[in-house]
């Protein structure tokens, strides 16, 4: 998606530079959407060795940052801010990736964010392409996440699928639809050496 009329939002492969505390894996930008990326600040969201990366205002700043989101220098309270509303598209986004319907409470409590977020989408009268308002703080400046979510689910998420391994989402946009990991290097490498260990000793 463009994020502000003229920058188009691409995700990358390499670590991104944040702290991670005393957790020894890395964040990596593999959604493919900017939502998707935002939900994927938590690794292994449903076992007990999650780690969240947003735990720390620095590395909200930085990861905004890589996304091309407006640079705005994050506090605690925007932290807590961006987590809330982490949960709020990951409610919508998670059910979907593994191919069930999202509870109408969570796609409720998602439109009312997105109602704040699209009236941030405004018409740069200078140049007549889209634009977003300038952000006053972190959770302002992610209005183009939820609008990135709201277009996943209401025209894209046939190709939304959840790695078998850690759990991260990811849009699936190889031409047959078979992309099956979030990252081949990491969780793809894995699962192959434990196939063919597993072959070895059977």
């Amino acid at each position: 998606m463009a994020i502000d009329g003229e920058r188009s939002y691409v995700g990358e492969v390499d670590p991104l530079p944040l702290e991670p505390g005393d957790y020894d894996g890395t964040y990596k930008l593999v959604g493919g959407r900017l939502s998707l990326d935002l939900v994927n600040t938590v690794s292994w969201p449903l076992e007990q060795r999650r780690h969240d990366w947003l735990d720390r205002p620095a590395n909200l700043t930085a990861w905004m940052d890589a996304v091309g989101l407006p640079a705005v220098d994050a506090t605690a309270d925007d932290v807590e801010a961006a987590r809330i509303l982490r949960g709020v598209v990951a409610d919508v986004l998670r059910p979907l990736a593994h191919g069930e319907v999202p509870a109408p409470a969570a796609v409720d409590t998602f439109n009312r964010r997105l109602v704040a977020a699209q009236a941030r989408h405004l018409v740069d009268p200078a140049t007549l392409r889209w634009t977003w308002a300038p952000a006053e703080c972190a959770v302002e400046a992610l209005a183009p996440v939820v609008v990135d979510a709201a277009e996943l689910i209401t025209s894209g998420h046939q190709r939304l699928k959840h790695c078998p391994s850690c759990d991260w989402l990811f849009e699936d946009a190889t031409r047959n639809g078979r992309r099956r990991w979030c990252d081949m290097a990491d969780c793809g490498s894995r699962a192959k050496s434990r196939a063919h260990y597993h072959r070895r000793t059977s």
